[in-house]
C-alpha cells in the first residue's frame, strides 16, 4: 500500500505558489516566486501549515 500523498490528486494539496516535497530528513516547502524554503518539518501536513502562513504574511 501506498501513502496517499504520493499519488497524484490525494492527500493535501500544495498551498497555492508552493511546492512541499519529501527531503531525506523530513518535508520542505519552496515558495515557487523567489525560492525560499522552509524545513525541515516532522510531517507534510505541518509543511503544509507553514507554507500556508508564509503566504498569507
Amino acid at each position: 500500500m501506498t501513502d496517499s500523498h504520493e499519488r497524484p490528486g490525494h492527500g493535501t494539496a500544495d498551498p497555492d505558489g508552493y511546492l512541499i516535497e519529501q527531503a531525506p530528513e523530513g518535508y520542505r516547502w519552496t515558495c515557487r516566486a523567489d525560492g525560499r524554503t522552509a524545513g525541515p518539518f516532522p510531517s507534510r501536513e505541518e509543511a503544509v501549515v507553514s507554507a500556508e502562513v508564509d503566504r498569507t504574511a
